[in-house]
């Protein structure tokens, strides 16, 4: 495309950020920070798809994405390293928007992902040599898959039957995608008459951007996944065994299971040593993640009515803003509770 990939990815984050944070909530949400408020910031924002995604991007490479735009009059430059799409931004946006890809689910898969990869690409090869009884070093390093892999064939029947399976499953999985995206994910594949190809190499003989190619490898990678948490891909799931996506950082799990416990937040800082500022973080991360969990006990009816209102009426989701609406009546944590349950039933 003619203004970069990156620059597309970019322009998708600041629609959604809509002026309200600078351009390091961006990098910090391509990275997968675990800090509350990028959790927070892809959740209220949206951006949950994007969330670990581009592990290896950098400050330099947005501001060059950002610059682009600009220069193109697609954004506007503000303070503070603020970008804000233009009409005419927002317009290229939609015009490209069958460039984002659909199936990507960062937020539950980003760490899933590589050992999931690994494995799927090993027994991939693995099984192709077995087949045309081929010897073979394997592509993958990596001791754990290595042992999970052997282990798993040897708990396996007939390997052509395998074989068989596997392909058919990939077949069906890939069908599902578009050919281009079929196309790279194959092409990464290693098989007893090839070697799988890098994203570089995929990138040059596409004449596509090897971004461009890494997010729609890993669109088809998220989708593999999803489509075998559901049931609809028996292998695929075989192959995520024990690779269950988490719902909630580790720390939030812990802080999550006192209160199911009755502890207060005043106890459960005591418990673990913590800052009480370091539980009302795990406390809006259980809100955001978890579908039952109610804020009552936290923050009272009436002030949660008077936080979603004033949210609602200023359009934005900055704390700030809207304790100053109240009169300071609300204090943040208050604010980021209610935040975090709204997520998804209306936009900025």
């Amino acid at each position: 495309m003619r203004h970069g990939y990156a620059s597309f990815l970019l322009a998708h984050c600041l629609r959604r950020f809509n002026g309200e944070r600078m351009l390091a909530a961006v990098y910090h949400v391509f990275s997968g920070k675990k800090s509350a408020q990028t959790l927070q910031d892809s959740k209220w924002f949206q951006l949950e798809p994007l969330f670990g995604t581009w592990k290896n991007v950098t400050m330099a490479a947005l501001e060059e994405a950002a610059m682009a735009l600009v220069e193109q009059r697609l954004a506007l430059s503000a303070k503070q390293r603020t970008y804000t799409l233009t009409a005419a931004g927002e317009e290229w946006l939609d015009k490209h928007a069958a460039l984002f890809p659909r199936h990507l689910n960062g937020w539950r898969y980003h760490e899933a992902e590589p050992l999931f990869w690994q494995r799927l690409s090993l027994i991939g090869q693995t099984l192709s040599n077995l087949v045309h009884g081929r010897r073979f070093a394997p592509i993958c390093r990596d001791e754990r898959t290595l042992q999970w892999v052997k282990q798993y064939l040897l708990a396996k029947g007939s390997r052509q039957m395998l074989a068989k399976t596997l392909h058919q499953e990939l077949v069906r999985l890939l069908e599902a995608v578009s050919e281009e995206a079929a196309t790279i994910f194959t092409l990464r594949l290693t098989s007893a008459v090839r070697i799988g190809w890098t994203m570089e190499q995929i990138a040059a003989h596409l004449q596509k951007e090897a971004l461009y190619v890494q997010f729609q490898f890993r669109n088809v990678l998220h989708y593999m996944m999803a489509e075998a948490e559901v049931g609809r891909a028996p292998m695929m799931a075989e192959l995520m065994s024990g690779l269950a996506p988490a719902v909630l950082t580790q720390s939030a799990q812990k802080t999550y299971e006192w209160l199911r416990k009755g502890k207060t937040m005043e106890a459960i800082a005591e418990i673990r040593r913590l800052k009480r500022s370091t539980i009302e973080d795990h406390i809006v991360e259980i809100a955001a993640n978890v579908p039952g969990f109610s804020i009552a006990p936290f923050v009272d009816d009436e002030k949660a009515a008077a936080i979603r209102a004033a949210a609602q009426a200023l359009r934005t989701r900055k704390l700030k803003e809207i304790r100053e609406a109240l009169d300071g009546k609300v204090s943040y944590f208050e604010i980021r509770l209610v935040l975090a349950k709204e997520v998804g039933r209306w936009t900025s």
